[in-house]
């Protein structure tokens, strides 16, 4: 196969991934709609977010290895498939079990598609995965993005509703754009038979697997919270959408020439040193109370993970034996949702009973001692 085949690949690829996102993010930007008009509590809003988290976790553990066995398409498709309908759950919903119901189909087609899609990008070209990874990492956040940023420009004047089904209309798309593509699968061996948790022996993969989720559990506090956060400190719908593009503008323009720059270098120690930062910049978020300066902190944040982000998915891809490819990304994968879950459910109450301050620094610590834990385990395991 050519490069422009390749190339061809990849581009749908990520617009698969980019819509996957999109449809699992847009419910972010009208958390603080739903509490409004529902009057549901700040551990609702949790609720609602931690579902989505614990049936991504459940789905990559236990579906993603499915990828290794040469149904990493058939695993993009059905994934495309729950994120539509669950946006039709969300759009026909009007109760918190419906919309919690609706968040867990949404959740689990990114366990369905991201490990799949992680493992068939970095197989296109073993010597150029972390740039590929990276072009996958900056698709992931724009399609994170783009659901917050046009939803909250959509929810206004036209409604949850169409926002949701606007969404789901695209994850069709998906579907129909990549289902003529053959893609080039995953080939597979008698390891490929195994669950992910046997990969867990391996110390480079428990490393690594110890990293990610120090750089991405946050997530799970950002999605739960943001959209309140930045309410109550004065900022709109247009405001939240626009932190979310701001802060994914330096994956879509970097994470891919970040990822090249990775692969001649240890992904780990990359990540490593790019904790330090993203952990200050998170206690900054605490202390700052002017969204458009939260705005500016966003961005430099977005530029530390497009680069962070991409080596933490290259140590794993790196680290990953033969035909365990799509396992490695999954467990990868289902270790971080499980740090996102916890966030999720736990950051609200915290947020409600202590505020800002205290909910980010304690983020923060946790981002610090996860890592210290890992840059532990690799210095020992160089001597």
């Amino acid at each position: 196969m050519n490069k422009q085949d390749h190339r061809a690949d990849l581009l749908l690829l990520l617009f698969s991934v980019f819509a996957t996102a999109a449809a699992n993010s847009v419910v972010f930007a009208s958390m603080s709609e739903l509490q409004e008009q529902y009057g549901y509590a700040d551990s609702a809003l949790g609720l609602i977010a931690g579902t989505g988290f614990a049936m991504g976790l459940l789905v990559q553990l236990f579906v993603a290895p499915l990828a290794d066995r040469g149904h990493g398409k058939k695993l993009i498709q059905v994934g495309l498939c729950l994120a539509a309908i669950g946006s039709v759950i969300f759009a026909m919903g009007d109760s918190l079990t419906t919309f919690i119901f609706a968040r867990g189909i949404v959740g689990a087609s990114i366990g369905m598609t991201f490990p799949a899609v992680r493992a068939l990008a970095a197989h296109l070209d073993d010597n150029r995965s972390a740039e590929r990874l990276g072009a996958v990492a900056g698709m992931e956040i724009g399609g994170f993005v783009s659901g917050p940023l046009i939803g909250s420009l959509i929810i206004g004047p036209f409604g949850l509703d169409v926002t949701f089904l606007l969404f789901g209309a695209l994850a069709v798309l998906a579907i129909f754009i990549i289902s003529p593509r053959k893609f080039p699968e995953l080939a597979p061996n008698a390891e490929s038979q195994r669950l992910s948790f046997d990969l867990l022996r391996i110390r480079n993969v428990r490393i690594a697997l110890i990293l990610t989720l120090a750089v991405t559990f946050p997530t799970g506090m950002f999605d739960a919270l943001w959209d309140r956060f930045l309410d109550d400190l004065g900022g709109n719908n247009a405001m939240t959408g626009l932190t979310f593009a701001v802060y994914g503008l330096p994956f879509i323009l970097f994470s891919a020439r970040a990822g090249k720059m990775i692969d001649k270098r240890s992904p780990i120690a990359v990540a490593l040193w790019l904790v330090v930062p993203i952990s200050l910049l998170t206690v900054l978020y605490g202390v700052i109370k002017n969204p458009w300066v939260i705005l500016g902190v966003g961005l430099i944040e977005g530029i530390v993970q497009a680069s962070v982000i991409p080596a933490a998915l290259s140590a794993i891809a790196k680290a990953a034996p033969a035909g365990r490819a799509s396992a490695a990304q999954g467990l990868s994968g289902a270790v971080n949702v499980f740090g996102q879950m916890i966030a999720a459910f736990i950051a609200p109450s915290i947020y409600g009973a202590y505020g800002a301050f205290v909910t980010f620094f304690v983020v923060a610590v946790g981002i610090a001692a996860i890592a210290s834990v890992a840059g532990i385990m690799h210095l020992r395991s160089t001597r």
